[in-house]
């Protein structure tokens, strides 16, 4: 009888490594010096926050929740953030309050992680929360000095974790020609805003931190003395990714019909509006502003970002 004539002849394929290969793995990561619930950690950060953990291989699965070993009041606040790495702004954040006593706080994500990495930082930390770590090598911290725009590495091991529920076995080396389905990876994120204008100094209107582009962008003004002279703004990553003032763009001829950004209505003293549709890529934050030489002007945006998730 040849092989294929029995039965169960593709459980010998590849041997006990291809059946593993398909298995879930259920599993820990971490890096810290195994500290059980109840014990008194030697150090530990008193409400301190930007500074994370690095992960840098094996994390793509399914993370059913980040740990973080500290201690609050229960009723302050502590927020975890995470991304692929320290040069990309947030893919997800979860909050909660520790209780009274120093354990594993458990941060419930449960979603698949669809990265290789996975860089995990404290974004927010109420007075009364502590949490640990300890300076003994392997080193994987890093530390921000300027809330996440740039990221420098330290001598430390936060004792952060993280809980797989379905943890790959690994990457598949890229060699030869690979068929690629593209993963739905993506989540919409809106930014709306309505605020006066203060004479000769910008004003935020809305601001989303994460990762992604945004292809549409409407500001409109209110009908008031001045509401030409509004300059609107766009800034990805803390640059300018556009800037125009409303009276130029109808005297460099823009009308609705403009590809990539239209002057939709204009009017001296009347309202104005102004959409832009061309692609604007984001790392770490996406911030919608206004500036004008007067006061009092009224001023709404609405944008639509895709947010890497």
């Amino acid at each position: 009888m040849s092989t294929r004539d029995h039965p169960d002849w593709w459980k010998n394929i590849g041997g006990q490594n291809s059946q593993d290969s398909i298995l879930e793995r259920r599993s820990l990561i971490w890096n810290d010096n195994e500290i059980e619930d109840g014990a008194v950690p030697a150090t530990f950060y008193e409400a301190l926050i930007y500074k994370g953990k690095f992960f840098t291989r094996g994390c793509r699965g399914m993370i059913e929740q980040l740990q973080l070993y500290c201690i609050g009041d229960g009723v302050d606040e502590i927020t975890l953030r995470y991304s692929p790495h320290p040069c990309l702004g947030p893919f997800g954040e979860v909050t909660i309050v520790p209780a009274a006593g120093w354990a594993w706080q458990a941060f419930v994500i449960e979603e698949m992680w669809n990265y290789d990495s996975l860089f995990i930082w404290v974004y927010e930390a109420e007075a009364n929360v502590d949490w640990a770590y300890d300076a003994v090598l392997p080193f994987d911290g890093h530390l921000s000095a300027d809330v996440g725009v740039t990221w420098s590495d330290m001598a430390i091991r936060p004792f952060i974790r993280a809980v797989y529920t379905g943890e790959t076995p690994g990457d598949v080396p890229v060699s030869g020609v690979i068929n690629n389905v593209r993963i739905p990876n993506t989540s919409a994120g809106e930014l709306r805003g309505t605020e006066n204008t203060l004479p000769g100094i910008e004003v935020i209107l809305a601001t989303i931190d994460g990762a992604g582009t945004c292809d549409y962008v409407l500001f409109t003004t209110l009908a008031q003395v001045a509401a030409e002279q509004t300059e609107v703004r766009v800034y990805a990553d803390g640059a300018f990714a556009f800037r125009m003032i409303l009276s130029a763009m109808n005297a460099d001829g823009f009308t609705p019909s403009t590809p990539g950004c239209s002057l939709t209505t204009y009017a001296v003293g009347g309202v104005c509006g102004c959409v832009i549709t061309r692609q604007i890529d984001f790392r770490r934050q996406l911030t919608f502003a206004v500036f004008s030489p007067v006061g009092g002007i009224t001023v709404s945006c609405s944008g639509y970002a895709n947010i890497l998730a």
